[in-house]
């Protein structure tokens, strides 16, 4: 059994999280006081503005996708006022699905001062008015990253399906961080990430990673403390980790709080 938050209209999640949305470069900065203060998860990123083409709509719908997540408890859109990518849009983009959502405009609030304030305050009058319920969670969505050991993950994948979890499998790139874009969209709960023999273990701020070290690879036998697992793991093993961590465990990314968010792009900044 899973013991899970129900995270409003965001549906069940493992985690409870409250996102601070920087819609902006120019307020990512600020977005990090405001989740220090309030106990929140945010990212730093280049976008916003100087942004064309596909990428204005394709910023957007990720910015959509990270705030949708189950493991999402409530969003502060936090912008600038003059960027391409207008924070009151995301903002619209986000509530028409999920109400528990709130603006804050930077240029409109007295300054950084005034928007710090206003937003802490936001924040968590968001957190008092719509915390989550405990609930089990029945059907849990595990992501795979990477390029496993093709007998173990293909024997996790059958023991995972035959308890009746989800398995997403990711491995278009050999950097994590794009590949755990895909894995946000698909509402993972969980992500188990065997890095490419050249990347150390990361993780991701809203979903727990699992991080599997390759034998194989001299860097993550350097850093083998970092990761979770050596590559001398069962399929039975790695679901009961999953379960574990599903459960409330932090992986060693989240302890460390190593990872960020990184917002994929299609055309460079002008």
């Amino acid at each position: 059994m899973i013991n899970g938050y129900l995270n409003n209209s965001r549906g069940i999640g493992v985690r409870s999280h409250q996102l601070i949305l920087p819609s902006v470069v120019c307020s990512t900065h600020l977005a990090k006081k405001v989740a220090d203060q309030v106990d929140a998860i945010t990212f730093s990123h280049q976008h916003g503005c100087g942004i064309i083409g596909p990428d204005v709509a394709g910023v957007n719908q990720y910015f959509v996708a990270l705030a949708s997540h189950p493991n999402i408890q409530s969003t502060v859109v936090l912008g600038l006022g003059c960027e391409t990518l207008q924070g009151n849009e995301v903002t619209e983009s986000i509530t028409a699905h999920h109400p528990e959502t709130e603006y804050v405009v930077i240029q409109e609030s007295a300054g950084m001062a005034g928007a710090l304030e206003s937003s802490v305050a936001t924040a968590r009058a968001l957190q008092e008015n719509f915390a989550p319920q405990h609930t089990e969670l029945k059907t849990l969505t595990i992501g795979i990253e990477g390029f496993p050991e093709s007998a173990l993950i293909n024997e996790f994948m059958r023991s995972a399906e035959e308890t009746g979890y989800k398995t997403v499998l990711s491995n278009a790139s050999k950097e994590p961080s794009k590949n755990f874009a895909d894995l946000v969209r698909s509402k993972c709960h969980v992500i188990i990430s065997f890095p490419d023999a050249n990347q150390p273990p990361t993780g991701l701020p809203l979903i727990p990673v699992i991080t599997i070290a390759s034998s194989q690879s001299m860097l993550h036998q350097a850093l083998i403390s970092e990761f979770d697992f050596s590559s001398s793991l069962t399929a039975s093993e790695l679901l009961q980790k999953v379960v574990t961590v599903a459960n409330g465990e932090l992986t060693k990314c989240e302890a460390k709080k190593i990872g960020d968010i990184v917002v994929p792009r299609m055309v460079r900044s002008v």
